[in-house]
């Protein structure tokens, strides 16, 4: 029941504990400011923690609480069925000693253990602290109790926790260069901490792990030691740390329900905040109580500044803009040269040929010459909507002038950057054997509206393997794993590998992901995230539509999400098998989306499949590969450290296939009410390769995978290729092209 909650992410948090070393030097590096949000100075860069942070990082309500009267309780039933002596007056301890006396009635006992969340983990405070009586009175009311915005209350308190002046308390207290103060950290400051690991990426990689895709993020971050302040002083002064001074939602995060919510009133604080004078006046003087414990000037407070630093604030809302700006334009970029690419690739194939460049003015038209013979006539899209047909000219064709029309037969290497020199517009275009020539013209420019000629399209530099450079591979009769990776794609790796740094981003097909992570994969340690498996199973069924004859037909690939997908629809299950409603359950809309097709992108409805093949992450830090045979009920585990895996987790990880699959079948794909339901029974392969390292478990996942799709047999995967096969798989990442 508490995980379909407003508070079930909490309960699906990883082995992690509060490091309240790292938190307390954060605040002796924290900021004045009159905003309800907190700053925070890490060497000379600057990090806010703010309402969006706090709700990336928490997924939890943070909308305004309106028709909510937060008053009154102490006539509540709870209240008088369990804290009958209480006076009016309850305390955390004895809210606590009710929730373990309740046994009979499991409903309040719920309700009570959510107010036990509330007081110890959303506002935490004391023992003795007192209890909100009207919370009693409100959970009473599950529907309101759930669409209450805790998360939004949550951070009001943590916030003026984290901003109380602290600076004369901690200062004082400062002995042999560290701080002998003892405090209290109330509210959430777990938040905080997870925010660190996010915006101080180093802190993460130090002394946390994060697995794949963590939605919220705090369920993505697994850190289960405890933390010594030098330890965390020491990362925080290294000279080249990165800082994010704000925290960006990724697109599945725009999608999620309490991101929505919150947009709205983000965006009407803002609008609040800009009407008033003076809120962000604070922000780039030095930080009200940041000394350090190795400063000379430890001993002095700092220096109270009275003037506003009005250059430093537009700096900062400047980089806040930047920063949204750059994420549009690379995601429209992205997408532009992808297109482009396809368009290239079609035209090096002879799809077409193309005389005019499709992106060079606002006004223009591309005609397509046919390559058929000329009674054919061929009708193409012309640039501006109009539909042309072969070898006609439009009437602003007309008006241009003698322009040449020429027909490549196939496209120039030439490729070129928009620095290289600019082509005469005086120009014409023609074709000697296969290579373009480009010569001047003997007419005048016709000059006015209108009548402006046409450049030629300059070939462009894409960040991506030019396709009409790429092997050319024909008459394939069967998949070669072994082939050797293209040279002009490791050419391209290696000039990236020359100029990338670990704070980049790389498209890719699906997303952007920083260097770190490419170069991650080319290391012989480095372990694959789940945005890389994702992006190569994403080529791997493009390659499949691609190449027929080479590759399994009747099978689909799914992506590392599903299996989280149907983790949580087990739970819903189970929950709705123990409610007294006795109403048909529902499946995920997200979830019924693989069973169609819709997702992943180029997926296979399940009606025309047999196999299913999956990424699977036990644990949150080990890789294996299961193969769903949908005829004969079975789930083939390959595992490249079997030992990793202990059996009883591995038994409570496959259950929820075991259960989810054979209900999604019966309901959704047979459609019969004969097919049986019983569980699909699970078999650990034991004649799988195994790797020899404690990293390589992701790409053995993708090469059984791949293998599998191949008809081939998976034990022709060794280690020994395994450092191959890590190059070439960065080298088609950053071309986004598998070859067959």
């Amino acid at each position: 029941m508490f995980e379909t909650s407003c508070f079930g992410p909490l309960l699906k948090l990883r082995k992690i504990k509060l490091a309240s070393q790292l938190v307390h030097q954060l605040l002796m590096r924290s900021m004045k400011t009159k905003k309800e949000e907190a700053w925070f100075k890490i060497g000379n860069k600057r990090a806010r923690f703010g309402l969006q942070e706090f709700v990336l990082v928490t997924g939890l309500n943070a909308t305004s609480s309106e028709n909510v009267e937060m008053s009154g309780g102490a006539d509540c039933r709870i209240v008088k069925d369990h804290f009958k002596k209480s006076g009016g007056k309850i305390m955390k301890g004895d809210v606590y000693e009710a929730f373990k006396r309740c046994k009979r009635n499991q409903t309040d006992k719920y309700k009570l253990g959510l107010i036990i969340i509330l007081a110890y983990v959303l506002l935490a405070t004391e023992e003795n602290t007192l209890i909100e009586l009207w919370w009693f009175e409100l959970v009473d009311d599950l529907d309101l109790f759930d669409k209450f915005p805790w998360g939004k209350m949550s951070y009001d308190y943590t916030i003026r926790i984290v901003k109380r002046d602290m600076g004369d308390k901690l200062r004082n207290s400062l002995k042999e260069g560290e701080s002998r103060c003892r405090y209290s950290l109330h509210g959430f400051p777990l938040a905080i901490m997870i925010w660190a690991f996010e915006a101080i990426p180093n802190l993460g990689k130090k002394f946390a792990k994060k697995y794949c895709d963590g939605i919220p993020r705090m369920l993505g971050w697994e850190q289960p030691k405890r933390l010594t302040s030098s330890d965390v002083v020491t990362v925080l002064e290294s000279k080249e740390l990165e800082v994010m001074s704000t925290l960006i939602p990724t697109e599945v995060e725009l999608q999620e329900v309490y991101w929505k919510e919150l947009t709205p009133c983000v965006q009407e604080e803002d609008t609040d905040s800009e009407d008033s004078k003076g809120d962000d006046t604070e922000h780039g003087g030095e930080p009200s109580h940041s000394f350090h414990q190795h400063s000379p000037r430890v001993s002095e407070p700092p220096p109270v500044r009275h003037d506003h630093n009005i250059a430093d604030v537009v700096r900062m809302e400047m980089e806040k803009l930047e920063e949204r700006l750059l994420g549009v334009i690379s995601k429209r970029l992205d997408r532009m040269e992808y297109k482009i690419d396809s368009l290239v690739e079609m035209a090096a194939v002879g799809r077409f040929h193309s005389t005019t460049s499709a992106y060079d003015s606002p006004i223009h038209n591309t005609t397509n010459v046919p390559v058929s013979p000329p009674e054919v006539k061929i009708k193409e899209k012309a640039g501006d909507g109009e539909e042309l047909a072969g070898g006609e000219k439009s009437a602003e064709d007309e008006n241009v002038g003698n322009e040449t029309e020429f027909v490549e037969k196939g496209m120039s290497g030439d490729f070129c950057t928009p620095e290289k020199l600019e082509e005469d517009e005086n120009k014409s275009t023609k074709v000697v054997g296969d290579i373009v020539q480009i010569e001047s013209t003997g007419f005048d420019i016709p000059k006015g509206r209108g009548r402006r000629t046409k450049r030629k399209a300059r070939p462009l530099c894409s960040p991506f393997t030019d396709p009409t450079k790429r092997r050319k591979l024909s008459d394939l009769d069967v998949y070669d794993p072994y082939r050797e990776v293209d040279p002009s794609k490791v050419d391209d790796l290696n000039k990236w590998m020359e100029a990338a740094s670990t704070s980049d981003l790389v498209p890719l097909h699906h997303c952007d992901v920083e260097a770190k992570t490419l170069l991650d994969l080319l290391n012989k340690d480095g372990w694959l995230t789940g945005e890389i498996v994702n992006e190569a199973l994403y080529h791997i069924r493009d390659r499949a539509l691609k190449f027929p004859n080479l590759f399994q037909q009747d099978c689909c690939i799914l992506d590392c999400y599903f299996c989280q997908f149907v983790q949580s629809a087990h739970g819903e299950w189970q929950i709705h098998a123990q409610s007294p409603m006795k109403e048909e359950f529902k499946f995920s809309k997200s979830l019924l989306k693989y069973v169609d097709g819709s997702i992943p992108e180029l997926g296979k409805c399940w009606k025309d499949c047999r196999y299913l093949y999956a990424p699977c992450c036990a644990i949150g830090s080990h890789w294996f590969t299961v193969k769903i045979d949908l005829e004969d009920r079975t789930i083939f585990i390959f595992d490249s450290l079997k030992s990793h895996v202990r059996k009883a987790e591995l038994e409570a990880f496959m259950k929820p296939l075991q259960v989810v699959i054979p209900m999604l079948m019966k309901l959704h794909v047979k459609c019969d009410d004969s097919y049986s339901t019983e569980k699909f029974k699970f078999v650990k392969m034991k004649e799988v390769p195994q790797q020899h390292n404690g990293s390589d478990c992701g790409i053995f996942t993708i090469k059984y995978i791949e293998f599998l799709q191949a008809n081939m047999d998976v034990c022709a995967i060794q280690p020994e290729y395994i450092p191959m096969w890590r190059k070439k798989l960065a080298a088609e990442l950053l071309a986004w092209h598998f070859e067959p």
